[in-house]
This record gives C-alpha cells, structure tokens and sequence, in this order.
C-alpha cells in the first residue's frame, strides 16, 4: 500500500517556495460561504495522494471541522507558497506557521553504545546474538516513537505557548480521563501510551509519557490557528481540539515509519559497525519524495528524526508535502544506530 502512494506522491508536480509571505488573519464572523457537514467517514488525507485528497474531506473525513471547500476553489495554495494575504474567512484552512515538522524519538540503550565504542568483540557478539534485543516481540522496542508535531513559521523560526487559555493540565483536567471518558478514545490512548513515551531529548525532565503529551500540545498545538475552537463544527466541546490534535500526530506517525525506511536500504540497530550519516538520509528521502529529513544525534548516535512538510488545507484535514530541512544536520558524518 505504502509503495503505492509513493508512486502516486511521485505524479505529483510541486509548487516553488515563494519569497513573499503573507500570514492569514485571524478568523471573523464573515465566514457565511462555508458549507458545514456532518462528518461520518474513516478515511482522512495524507499528502496530496491519498485517495481522499484534502479538498474534499469536508465531506469525507473524521475531523469535525468546517469545510475548506471555498478554499481550494479559491486559493488553493500550500503554506508559506502564497503571495498574497489569505482572507479572514479561509482563516481555519491556512497555517500562518506554515511548516510543520513531524518529530520522531530513538531511544537507544546509552549501555549498548558504550560497548560499541569501547567494548570487546565478545561483548559485541553477545549483544547481536540476542534475538530480544535485535528482534524484540514488542513493536515499540522496534520503533522510532512520537516525539510531536510542530509548527515554525516560513523562516524556520517559532513561537510556543501561544493561547494558554486553550491549554490542558493533566494534573487538572486529567488527560486520560478526557481521552477515554469524555472522548471515547481508548484506542487512541492506548497507541499513545505505547508509541508516544518520553525521554532525556523530550524537553520534560522528570515526566512521563502523559506529561509529554500535554507539554506538546501546550507549546505547539495552541500555536496552530487551524486548530481554534471556531473552526470546528457543532457545538464545541473544550479539548476536542486538544484530542484531534493527539489523533493527527498519531495519524501522521502511522504512514512514516522511519525504522522501516531504513532496514529496506539495509540500516539496522547494531553494535558492530557505524555509518554514513549522508546513506541514512538518502534510505529516507527515497520514501519522503526525495527531501531529506533532519537526523539527529546524542553523543555519535541517532537519537532523532525529523520531518519537514507545508500544508495545504487544515492541520487535521490537510494535505501534507515533505519539504527539505530547514536547519543544519545533527549529527557527524559517520553515526551509531544502536539498539533499544
């Protein structure tokens, strides 16, 4: 299926960035042309391919969003490619931080990089010959996990924090609770529980997997004016955008699966050997539409991955399209990619 879409993503002709940017005003009153659904189907888009493309969620999607219809018919631009100021009306279909950068976790075993920089070859081998590190029965053990979704503006730089009225606090409205309870999302949090784990790089010292989410949502997601309350349909209920903001991050996560990307260019986790930082990024880009992704480092070692993307549409309903890094790489020329 994944080959597919590649090959579709492919026929695909992308827009130049463009030098001039403009940022969409914030929403108004005067948005009278949209035309609002019930949403009722599974399928969402993922990039421009999918067989739902992002025009026409407003009526085929899981997000409870006002339709992006107008938008398309109109502007139909991706972020940070428009040359002219979007209209406070289409204000929930345009990102104005329109980079969004999909942010993946390797949590190596800092024992197991010790041994393969300064063990001896039987310590090597004993670690190689176990089958439960090298082929662990639990799929995260196998996985680079969900570090967030985040938003720069078109210079690459960023703000945080931006609505703290919007905010959630585990400690006080219970993330879990809201989840499960209030949202009847326990498939949902149970992937979360599984796949989006914190660690030394996430920035919550201290915390566990719940705090992470609720620092991601609270320094990126209130940052996202696609995500206001004004943009979704019905009655808004407090923290559903907090929730579909978790079930966008997850989606996005699903349909890029670095560590696969990786072992069919032969880059597996190992203690034996190193390499080159220039073939894990080419083994990337062969399934990212050729655009390199951000390979980060912790003491030699691949700790991170980061995806790049504009959007075209609503966070949620949009279509995502890889883009190049937009900083500096991470790490040094040669690198460890050492087991969990």
């Amino acid at each position: 299926m994944f080959a597919k879409i590649i090959m579709l993503f492919r026929k695909v002709v992308w827009l130049s960035v463009l030098p001039v940017i403009f940022a969409a005003p914030a929403p108004s009153v005067d948005c009278t042309t949209y035309t609002t659904t019930e949403i009722t189907t599974v399928e969402t888009s993922y990039f421009v391919v999918n067989s739902v493309p992002a025009r026409d969620t407003f009526n085929n999607s899981t997000y409870p969003i006002f339709s992006c219809e107008n938008y398309f018919d109109t502007i139909n631009e991706f972020s940070c490619h428009n040359t002219s100021a979007v209209p406070a009306c289409e204000s929930c279909c345009f990102e104005d931080y329109g980079i969004l950068l999909q942010a993946q976790s390797w949590d190596y075993n800092p024992d197991y990089l010790s041994i393969a920089v300064n063990g001896t070859q039987q310590d090597k081998d004993a670690i190689e010959g176990n089958s439960t590190i090298m082929n662990p029965s639990d799929p995260a053990q196998r996985a680079f996990t969900i570090h967030g979704l985040w938003n720069d503006l078109c210079d690459g730089s960023y703000n945080q924090y931006c609505n703290p009225s919007l905010e959630i606090s585990d400690a006080k409205d219970n993330i879990t609770r809201v989840l499960v309870d209030e949202f009847g999302q326990k498939d949902l949090y149970d992937y979360m529980i599984k796949f989006w784990v914190n660690n030394v790089k996430s920035n919550v010292p201290n915390g566990g997997s719940i705090s992470l989410w609720e620092h991601e949502y609270n320094k990126h997601g209130t940052c996202m004016n696609t995500l206001l309350p004004s943009c979704f349909t019905g009655e808004y209920t407090r923290f559903e955008n907090t929730v579909y903001f978790y079930k966008k991050v997850v989606e996005l996560y699903q349909n890029v699966q670095t560590q696969t990307f990786l072992a069919e260019s032969g880059i597996v986790p190992t203690v034996t050997k190193q390499y080159r930082l220039s073939d894990v990024i080419d083994a990337i880009a062969k399934n990212n539409a050729g655009k390199q992704v951000y390979v980060g480092c912790l003491n030699g070692a691949i700790d991170e991955i980061w995806y790049y993307y504009n959007l075209k549409g609503n966070v949620l309903t949009g279509d995502y399209k890889p883009i190049e890094l937009t900083t500096k790489q991470g790490c040094p020329q040669n690198v460890w990619y050492i087991p969990k």
